[in-house]
């Protein structure tokens, strides 16, 4: 049956472990609190930032792009060059 459904839906084979590992990168992608999501799989919020740490790493980044983004069409909307 499991087969049928994946088949079905189109989902990839994943194992708990891979689920649990999505769940916990789609909180971070979120920008759900580190020390909640520990709490929430049973972790340390170390333990969180140790195995994903990489994760926020590259929010981080895209943070920036974003926000330079957002500021350099804000000044051509409103003819600022600050």
């Amino acid at each position: 049956m499991k087969q049928k459904v994946l088949k079905r839906t189109k989902l990839p084979k994943t194992t708990i472990h891979g689920l649990r590992h999505t769940h916990c990168t789609i909180l971070l992608n979120r920008g759900l609190n580190v020390k909640v999501i520990a709490e929430r799989l049973g972790n340390t919020p170390k333990m969180i930032m140790d195995v994903y740490g990489h994760i926020l790493k590259e929010l981080e980044v895209e943070s920036v792009s974003l926000s330079s983004h957002a500021l350099q069409t804000s000044g051509a909307k409103t003819g600022a060059n600050h």
